[in-house]
């Protein structure tokens, strides 16, 4: 299996979702797609999160005070660690769902057409997801500390570019451009850092919704329920078809 690709554009995933279709597994097919587009939207997150990254660290590497190298190190590297393991969680999730679809599949082709639709366990995935968010929480902790460490460094390279500045003023009696090395890259950092922040943020609320909707799945359908209460009262209030006469 291609790991590259995202899952909704897996051979795998389109024929199982087919065949829930064709066999009109309709709750089955909208429950699994939903998973499936979320696990689609967490892999693209991950990746665009790694792009940034990989932006500050070649920033990282371009900056000439060796202080400010330093402080930044530490944390870039905590931050690619969060960001490796998340995206391995997604990726095994991803897998593990790919590898039901596959069985669900050839069992069903072995038993040809009299075969039932073996269908893969959503709510097995519950779990997982609920260990995918604890993560989630714990790498908002690790990027908001870069995120920090980013802003105070470009706070005290501006403070320090506007005392220069107003040094050259009193020197020269005129607006003096004072370039600092690195201010601008630092600048870049600082935008990377919050976007990797946000992006974690915005995943946290999609799996918490994720989470909402595997809830609903396990609960029985407000029908199912209005009908099953319906044919209760009716076996208990059954009206006897008898005559009743008068006793004289």
């Amino acid at each position: 299996m291609d790991k590259q690709l995202p899952i909704n554009s897996n051979e795998v995933v389109k024929e199982y979702l087919k065949m829930l279709l064709d066999h009109g597994l309709y709750n089955e097919h909208m429950e699994t797609k939903e998973l499936v587009d979320y696990i689609a939207h967490m892999g693209k997150h991950y990746h665009e999160m790694s792009k940034e990254l990989n932006e500050i660290k070649n920033l990282l590497y371009s900056l000439q005070n060796p202080q400010t190298k330093s402080r930044l190190k530490n944390a870039i590297e905590k931050t690619e660690v969060i960001i490796k393991d998340g995206t391995d969680k997604v990726m095994n999730i991803k897998n593990e769902m790919i590898s039901s679809m596959k069985d669900s599949i050839q069992s069903f082709k072995q038993k040809g057409k009299e075969g039932v639709v073996k269908t893969i366990n959503i709510l097995h995935f519950k779990e997982a997801l609920m260990s995918v968010r604890k993560s989630f929480f714990y790498s908002m902790t690790q990027s908001q500390n870069l995120v920090q460490t980013a802003d105070m460094l470009t706070s005290e390279v501006r403070q320090a570019k506007s005392h220069l500045k107003s040094v050259g003023h009193i020197l020269f009696r005129k607006p003096t451009h004072i370039k600092i090395a690195d201010y601008s890259k630092l600048n870049l950092i600082q935008k990377s850092t919050r976007f990797i922040y946000h992006s974690l943020e915005r995943m946290i609320i999609q799996t918490t919704n994720m989470l909402h909707k595997l809830e609903d799945f396990e609960k029985p359908s407000v029908k199912g329920q209005i009908r099953y209460l319906e044919n209760s009262v009716k076996d208990t209030y059954m009206p006897i078809n008898k005559k009743i006469t008068k006793s004289r």
